[in-house]
């Protein structure tokens, strides 16, 4: 007798700190997954941790299907200028190159899967019409040339 046991299935992504504008614009304009960016400071301690812990699970919950990046607004003061920021934390989602949102207060879990759309098929692409229906069997079966 063979036992089958069912392992969840865990996407090992991996989060990157953001370095400079250069490699900012190159990841946003050559990349067609959805963009995860949690903005950080140092000045924001407790907060910051929360959104650490966030981002670590969204890491192994969905790192392969998202890219996951970190940027702290007081070493690279680019990404706070390029998107209006006053303070941390904060995450911002883009998708094909355009901020489609933003939270700023609510750091729940729910509010962050909300925002990604990650439990929605809209992150995925669709299947092709055809695979989406079974054969007719009124079809009839082409000939081989009789």
């Amino acid at each position: 007798m063979t036992i089958h046991v069912l392992i969840p299935c865990v996407y090992v992504g991996e989060v990157k700190w953001l370095s400079n504008e250069v490699e900012w614009r190159l990841i946003l304009t050559t990349t067609q997954l959805p963009i995860v960016v949690t903005v950080t400071s140092s000045l924001c301690r407790g907060r910051c941790a929360i959104l650490d812990d966030q981002l670590a699970r969204l890491s192994e919950t969905y790192g392969s299907l998202i890219i996951l990046r970190k940027v702290n607004i007081l070493t690279n003061p680019f990404f706070k200028i390029l998107y209006n920021l006053a303070n941390a934390p904060v995450i911002i989602v883009f998708q094909t190159g355009k901020e489609i949102g933003r939270l700023v207060d609510d750091l729940s879990w729910g509010a962050i899967t909300d925002i990604i759309e990650i439990d929605t098929v809209s992150l995925f692409a669709p299947p092709p019409l055809d695979s989406m229906q079974p054969p007719s069997d009124s079809v009839p079966i082409p000939s081989l040339g009789e």
